[in-house]
């Protein structure tokens, strides 16, 4: 028997036959809500509101006056019959703060992975009687046999040429040493041939429409990837694959860049008017940046062995593809380049991160830091590189912290603090305070320990004020009053317009940070400083002896320098030494997509880095160690900050 769910407030309804959580529910009507834990029921990031015919167990991660209210969990609530469920702000997954501007490094002369080349055959007669494959050779100065035709291809081939009068335009994939035969149109399309830079993170996707006649970047998209409503992190995703998920998380990230697609075609005439309307058959190319789990995800391949020791990825150096062998879709021929990947959790993301930088180019000793839930470092110059990675945790993306969330609209991304330990703060978009995202957390705990709020280990101090107080055996600090706070279900005017509850409201919560927040903020700048000093230790370097610090990756750009410094994420030096690379990895692609060399560069910088495994490193435990204080147990490392910090 068919049963109807319909979901608010985007007023989705589908038709079930059978009994499925409402998380799955909501994955098959297109209604897209958060969980973090890949549907384990750990999380508490998919709270829905429901009332109908639906079974759930008690959780943890809701109360008994929420649950009695109708709070349920949608990844641990199965549906048996008519249910209406309400998914309130903080359970979606939209509206995502997303930085799209990006450093490309420098692209001397452009060589794109395809080439358009209108051309005017000589007509064949009987003292030229070459073959028709010969004469386009010879028109492309080629040597004979030197292009690869696909076999269907050369079989139009001489339909296309004589329809043309002998007049047409070579498409040509100069990915690899033997350029092959994308397309033959009969017509001068030579102006018409474009690319697509691709950076697919963990959390979001963003995509660059490229003309690779000029180099020109002409629109530009972002989103977040939908595998994200299958779990937060790569290790989520990986434990979904292995339940048999894979395919449902390879749909999801070619759903993902499909709309991209769609949205940059559609930008592409009004971001340049000068440009005509691109349709999907131009893009003849494509280059893509991910960390080795996504690209895994992407090309179907099975993550499972990255997830255990010794840590292995199906392969670290994939083949150019066609777009219709990964079901992309742009020109079935474009070849699909994939930015190599050093190591399992050293991916092709941070390889175009140094191709953007020119790290691997420079006489002096530069650090690259990408700041994540996955924390990647690097650490070279033009003679060599060495890498780590190290696990840092959520806190920076707002997992595992009471108040915490991703910079959406209403998160509060910047804080100061005044002397009476009254806060000030911006949220994205000027809206409602909702919570705390990354940048804000270091904002936070930086200006906490400046003005004596809390001490060296993290731990939250009676000074006095109304904004302190204990939470079972801790305590934690008010960030936010309830009431100064955006609502955080549905309004009794939508739950009157639903007709479907009663005239219960349910007002925001206090915004807070706890003792135990701070401590996982302190775990995670612990592992990234830990990490850049196990590199620089092994070639007997320090941090003074850098030329430059590159902050890569989206939420870098929104770190406070002064601030991380305070907390102890990054070193006390210069700091005109910090450079913000913005999206580097879409950077990278980007050099790629349009550069020969680039591509080159990328494979010898793959060949060349050393990887360093910090499982088994004792110098990274020992470092960690010693960074679990604010801002590291050795204050000489950070003589600027004690300074600025009251009571010293």
């Amino acid at each position: 028997m068919s049963f109807t769910v319909k979901f608010f407030p985007k007023n989705v309804d589908i038709t079930l036959e059978d009994n499925v959580t409402v998380l799955e529910a909501a994955f098959r009507a297109g209604v897209e809500i958060n969980s973090a834990c890949g549907g384990k029921g750990t999380c508490g990031r998919c709270r829905v509101l429901v009332e109908g015919k639906v079974e759930s167990a008690p959780s943890k991660q809701i109360s008994q006056e929420e649950w009695d209210r109708g709070w349920r969990l949608a990844c641990m609530t199965t549906i048996f019959g008519d249910a209406a469920v309400f998914v309130p702000e903080e359970s979606r997954v939209e509206d995502l703060q997303i930085y799209e501007s990006f450093t490309t490094g420098d692209v001397e002369e452009l060589s794109p992975i395809s080439t358009a080349t209108y051309l005017e055959i000589p007509v064949p007669n009987l003292e030229n009687n070459l073959g028709d494959k010969e004469r386009l050779e010879a028109c492309l100065r080629l040597s004979e046999g030197s292009l690869d035709i696909p076999i269907e291809m050369l079989r139009d081939l001489p339909k296309v040429v004589r329809d043309s009068g002998w007049r047409v335009t070579s498409v040509l994939d100069r990915s690899g040493d033997r350029p092959q035969l994308i397309d033959v149109n009969n017509w001068d399309t030579s102006g018409r041939n474009f690319g697509i830079a691709l950076d697919i993170g963990t959390t979001t996707v963003v995509l660059a429409l490229v003309d690779l006649q000029t180099g020109k970047t002409i629109a530009q998209a972002s989103d977040y990837n939908k595998q994200i409503m299958c779990g937060e992190d790569v290790l989520a995703r990986i434990a979904f694959a292995e339940d048999g998920g894979l395919e449902r998380l390879r749909q999801l990230i070619l759903e993902s860049i499909d709309y991209l697609i769609s949205q940059v075609v559609v930008l592409s005439d009004v971001c340049r008017p000068t440009v005509k309307k691109v349709c999907r058959e131009e893009v003849t190319a494509m280059s893509i940046a991910g960390n080795t789990t996504m690209i895994h995800l992407l090309l179907g391949l099975h993550p499972k062995q990255i997830r255990y020791e010794p840590y292995v990825s199906v392969a670290n150096l994939p083949p150019v593809y066609r777009a219709k062998d990964l079901d992309i879709k742009i020109h079935p021929q474009a070849p699909i380049y994939i930015v190599p990947g050093r190591a399992s959790y050293v991916g092709g993301d941070i390889v175009a991160d140094v191709l953007a930088s020119g790290l691997h180019k420079r006489d002096e000793t530069a650090l690259l830091i990408d700041v994540g839930t996955n924390g990647e470092v690097v650490l070279g110059n033009k003679d060599w590189t060495v890498s780590c990675s190290c696990s840092a945790g959520p806190a920076f993306e707002g997992g595992e912290v009471a108040s915490g969330m991703r910079a959406m609209t209403g998160a509060i991304e910047k804080v100061t603090i005044d002397a009476k330990f009254e806060p000030s703060y911006q949220t994205i978009r000027n809206d409602k305070p909702r919570g705390l995202c990354g940048s804000g957390l270091i904002d936070l705990v930086s200006e906490m320990f400046r003005v004596g709020l809390v001490d060296k280990k993290g731990h939250i101090q009676d000074v006095g004020s109304q904004r302190v107080r204990w939470n079972g055996d801790s305590r934690e600090y008010v960030v936010v009053w309830a009431k100064d706070t955006k609502e955080t279900a549905v309004s009794l005017a939508m739950k009157a317009k639903s007709g479907v509850w009663g005239a219960k409201t349910v007002q925001g919560n206090d915004i807070v940070i706890t003792d135990g927040d701070i401590a996982n903020i302190i775990r995670t700048k612990a592992a990234m400083f830990a990490a850049a000093e196990v590199l620089l230790d092994s070639v007997k370097v320090n941090f003074n002896d850098l030329d430059r610090v590159y902050i890569a990756g989206g939420f870098g750009n929104y770190i406070d320098v002064e601030k991380a410094i305070n907390i102890g994420l990054l070193p006390d030096i210069p700091r005109d030494r910090f450079v913000f690379l913005g999206n580097a990895a879409l950077g990278g692609a980007w050099s790629a997509l349009l550069s020969r060399e680039r591509r080159e560069e990328a494979k010898r910088v793959y060949r060349s880095m050393t990887y360093l495994e910090l499982t088994t490193n004792q110098g990274f435990f020992d470092h960690f160690t010693s960074a679990l204080f604010l801002p590291h147990t050795e204050i000489e490392k950070f003589p600027s900050v004690m300074g600025r910090r009251k009571n010293g």
